[in-house]
């Protein structure tokens, strides 16, 4: 079945102050622009058959230059926003533990720390039903782009290893921007083949090891 090439979106003003932006609706900055760029002979190689976005700018800026050069058209879809982060969107570190310190607490270990927005295994769930969709009926050579943001990526890629979504944040974090994780749909679920690699131009994608 398909694989798709999950890639988290290009720096904004946000990230760079790491500040959660969850649905707020936060364009890239110049670096992020030029990072949006430098994807395109890497990606423009693998031939994808569709490209998805989140329905958030960061995302869309992020997929344009590729779909440029491909032709394709670039679909949206809401259950690839990133994480609700409610009350603490806009908000660093630092801002939260002064407002919401129980909640950062909980945040730093592992759990989700807002009551006002989504948990992470919410945003797996929803991210997760997205992938079933845009992979549905693909033959097994496709390649599906799907720029999203990093929690849900990183909370999706853990669903779907069979991780809680404390453990997945323990485990293996967030993906860097610009950053891709490959993974391939499967007769019983799906399998990943490569997560937070660099996507270089003139680099490969991952080898896939065929299944003992």
């Amino acid at each position: 079945m398909a694989v798709v090439l999950l890639i988290r979106h290009g720096e904004t003003d946000w990230s760079r102050e790491a500040r959660w932006q969850g649905h707020r609706d936060v364009p890239l900055n110049e670096r992020g622009l030029e990072q949006a760029r430098a994807l395109v002979p890497a990606l423009a190689r693998l031939d994808p058959e569709r490209i998805v976005t989140s329905d958030l700018m960061r995302t869309q800026q992020t997929a344009q230059p590729i779909a440029d050069r491909v032709g394709l058209d670039v679909a949206t879809d809401a259950d690839l926003r990133e994480v609700d982060v409610g009350s603490w969107a806009g908000l660093t570190h630092d801002e939260a533990a002064a407002r919401f310190p129980d909640g950062v607490t909980r945040h730093d270990a592992g759990g989700t720390g807002w009551t006002d927005g989504e948990t992470y295994a919410q945003v797996a769930e929803r991210a997760e039903r997205a992938l079933v969709r845009h992979t549905d009926g693909l033959p097994a050579d496709a390649l599906v782009i799907a720029v999203a943001h990093g929690g849900l990526i990183g909370a999706v890629t853990g669903r779907l290893l069979g991780l809680d979504a404390e453990d997945q944040r323990r485990r293996i974090g967030r993906p860097s921007h610009c950053h891709g994780t490959y993974l391939r749909r499967v007769a019983d679920g799906w399998r990943l083949l490569a997560y937070n690699v660099p996507l270089l131009e003139g680099g490969d994608p991952p080898v896939e090891l065929a299944t003992i």
